[in-house]
């Protein structure tokens, strides 16, 4: 186990996800090996494995939200948005207080252009836990598509506080987050935001450990 881990924590992944089907080989039902697999698999874009695998984890351990939240992520990325939405809410229901999840549902309400629902679960999320930079941002994206300009600056610039953005400073240097639009307009990249920030949440060796510790937390 500690070698495969070494190998996710250096992201060779092909390595680790071949270590793992030979180990799952002699022990099929053990759960930190399919956990690992399956974040594995999805780290290599091989989605419809990843999602038979959490298929696997939910028969196994019915009531672990992040095996929900993990086959989501699955069937988002293969197109299957409206399976994604669902998983997300049984999550919910499972942790109904942590705000990472209705946040994960808001974002594909958003994505699926369900704006007003998806500023309910952005201030949910926002509630649950106030200091969330990126849920405040991605509420601003929902206002904005709702022409509620205003409050989607506000949720803008609060965002931007709390994440340590100094927009004046950006501004001048060329180097901020925002871009522009054909018409010299302020805009947000929304659609990837999600995927992207999950994929680049763990920088150094020591949080991708702690990561793969938390997934391998039992129920």
């Amino acid at each position: 186990m500690e070698a495969i881990i070494n190998l996710i924590e250096r992201e060779e992944y092909e390595l680790a996800l071949t270590s793992l089907v030979k180990a799952l080989e002699g022990d099929g039902y053990n759960i930190e090996l399919l956990t690992l697999s399956a974040h594995v698999s999805f780290k290599l874009e091989k989605h419809d494995e990843a999602i038979e695998k959490y298929h696997s984890l939910i028969n196994l351990v019915p009531g672990k939200a992040d095996y929900y939240a993990g086959r989501a992520l699955a069937y988002h990325n293969i197109g299957e948005h409206r399976l994604a939405l669902a998983d997300f809410t049984y999550a919910i229901t499972l942790e109904p207080e942590n705000g990472y999840r209705y946040a994960s549902r808001a974002f594909i309400k958003n994505y699926l252009g369900d704006h007003t629902g998806a500023i309910e679960d952005y201030n949910k999320a926002i509630e649950l836990d106030p200091e969330d930079a990126v849920s405040i941002n991605n509420r601003g994206i929902a206002e904005e598509k709702l022409g509620r300009q205003t409050v989607a600056e506000q949720s803008f610039a609060r965002a931007d506080l709390l994440a340590g953005i100094d927009n004046q400073k950006n501004s001048q240097t060329g180097k901020g987050l925002r871009t522009k639009d054909p018409k010299g307009r302020a805009y947000k990249v929304d659609l990837k935001l999600f995927s992207r920030t999950i994929k680049n949440l763990f920088v150094s060796a020591k949080e991708r450990r702690k990561f793969l510790d938390f997934l391998l937390k039992r129920q």
